[in-house]
């Protein structure tokens, strides 16, 4: 991956503010605004308003108008929940309690809000992560009415970059991995995973299949979650109760039976992943026979998804996101501990006795994870 053109020398957060700050001062207004309204979940986000002939209803009414009143305070975190509330009580306290286009952003690398935000209330506190800077950036390269600059392009690319080097976005694990002989079946008359009631999962955004020995191309995303419904026809309105009835109809399930029902967005819905390809589960035993990917359930990130043709690949960027993190929580980034990584990396199998991931380290010794 090539490097940034920001330092990296010195991880302070002075610098990846000064890094952000210094790549919005080149950016145009509305590429500004629209970057921080999406961070900030205010589609309506505005710096500076232009309006022709504004009316106060008074003589004399001039030709245009260009006007702005904000203040935007940032504080910047480089470690997970390591804001603090009474830091946080000062900066708002330089704020105009009553001008809500006086903020104050906290950016931080947690995937969810830190204790400490979530302790106060106040509506001119907001939070963001990274994550989500670093997606407001890739919307914006997406979106073909854009005619984003060269110049605008380069740094944002090498804003995207440091973030990423210095390891600003969380690991997630994002996409529920489930067997899919039938649950295809069900998601392609209904747009809706339904299981066992009150099945538990880890809290994730998107679901993808697994059978026949691959991971299907489309990756719908998790709209709702029901964790008991009685199927029980006509009861239900919306989307639920289309699921119900549709499947109480095909006979796929029984009357009065309880299920847990995942609405997912449809195969042609805009919030779907489409892979470019179906990913082969190509795991193997010792003995060259093949192992299934998941039997149960299994959780893997959307990124690594979207960059994979081989299960075998997934199941060793998970096994380095496992031990980067360890090695992090730690700090036990040496030389050699990444030189171990990468030789796991490298060979690694599925056991099908066990259904741990056996792997072989630098100095011929093996290892094993549970996955």
């Amino acid at each position: 991956m090539q490097s940034s053109i920001f330092s990296t020398y010195s991880k302070t957060e002075n610098l990846i503010t000064a890094s952000i700050l210094s790549v919005m001062q080149h950016l145009s207004l509305n590429r500004i605004e629209r970057i921080f309204g999406s961070i900030m979940e205010n589609s309506d986000f505005e710096l500076i308003k232009f309006k022709n002939q504004p009316s106060d209803q008074e003589s004399g009414v001039p030709d245009a108008l260009i006007s702005g009143n904000f203040k935007i305070l940032i504080e910047t975190k480089i470690v997970k929940n390591a804001v603090k509330p009474e830091q946080l009580e000062r900066h708002l306290k330089k704020l105009d309690k009553n001008n809500p286009a006086h903020v104050l952003l906290v950016l931080t690398p947690d995937s969810q809000p830190p204790q400490a935000v979530e302790k106060i209330i106040s509506d001119q506190l907001i939070w963001a992560s990274f994550s989500a800077l670093d997606q407001a950036i890739e919307e914006l390269f997406k979106d073909e009415k854009e005619i984003i600059s060269e110049r605008e392009a380069f740094l944002l690319r090498n804003l995207q970059t440091m973030m990423e080097e210095n390891r600003l976005f969380p690991v997630e694990r994002d996409v529920l991995v489930i067997p899919a002989r039938i649950a295809w079946r069900d998601y392609a008359l209904t747009n809706a995973y339904v299981c066992q009631d009150k099945r538990s999962f880890q809290p994730s955004k998107y679901l993808a299949f697994y059978t026949d020995n691959r991971i299907y191309k489309f990756v719908p995303k998790i709209q709702k979650i029901y964790e008991s419904v009685v199927f029980e026809k006509n009861k239900y309105h919306g989307h639920l109760g289309s699921v119900v009835n549709t499947l109480l109809e095909k006979n796929y399930n029984t009357e009065g039976e309880s299920h847990k029902v995942i609405l997912l967005s449809g195969q042609s819905d805009k919030e779907t992943i489409i892979l470019n390809n179906e990913i082969t589960n190509d795991l193997c035993s010792k003995n060259g026979r093949r192992v299934a990917f998941t039997q149960n359930q299994r959780y893997i990130s959307l990124k690594n998804l979207k960059n994979t043709k081989f299960t075998s690949e997934l199941v060793s960027q998970n096994l380095a996101e496992s031990k980067a993190l360890n090695m992090e929580k730690n700090n036990q980034w040496s030389d050699s501990l990444i030189q171990d990584t990468l030789t796991a990396i490298n060979e690694c199998r599925v056991s099908p006795l066990d259904g741990k991931l056996h792997f072989k380290n630098t100095n011929g010794q093996y290892g094993y994870m549970t996955l």
